[in-house]
């Protein structure tokens, strides 16, 4: 890019010096009117030939999301499908293996519950002498303490 530097320098003077001298040339000879005729008629066809492109564009981007469409709805009918197959699935999986496992095991559970109650010893008593265990240790260390009762 630095080696073409000075040529883009010396082409866009060379342009410049060209440009001025067709102006000085054109108001010499009287030949603005004409100029100005032909530079709107080279804009005009300049602009009608970009609204074509424009056209040409849009009709292009259309015709794309038609065919996007066209192609991404039987995906999501095919996806719909699928995910109702699922949710079915999970549902039938749910009332024939999780349901009566849950049930089976809470039945067993209470049993066993009702059996220790029973028999002996159950994790209810040994949690009920747990909690009073613990409350004779802070009974004991707030009275250690002297703060038994609210008191200093």
């Amino acid at each position: 890019m630095r080696s073409k530097m000075p040529l883009i320098i010396a082409g866009a003077a060379v342009g410049g010096l060209i440009i001025l001298g067709l102006i000085i040339l054109f108001s010499v000879l009287g030949w603005w009117p004409a100029v100005l005729d032909v530079v709107l008629i080279i804009a005009a066809l300049v602009s009608i030939g970009l609204l074509a492109a424009l056209i040409y564009a849009v009709l292009n981007f259309t015709r794309t999301i038609v065919q996007v469409k066209n192609e991404l709805m039987p995906v999501l009918d095919s996806l719909r499908t699928t995910s109702s197959a699922v949710r079915e699935g999970a549902k039938t999986a749910t009332a024939f293996g999780v349901d009566p496992a849950v049930r089976t095991v809470g039945v067993l559970a209470g049993a066993g519950q009702v059996a220790g109650v029973l028999l002996g010893k159950s994790e209810a008593r040994k949690r009920a002498e747990k909690r009073q265990k613990r409350r004779q240790e802070i009974e004991r260390e707030l009275a250690a303490k002297g703060e038994l009762n609210g008191t200093r």
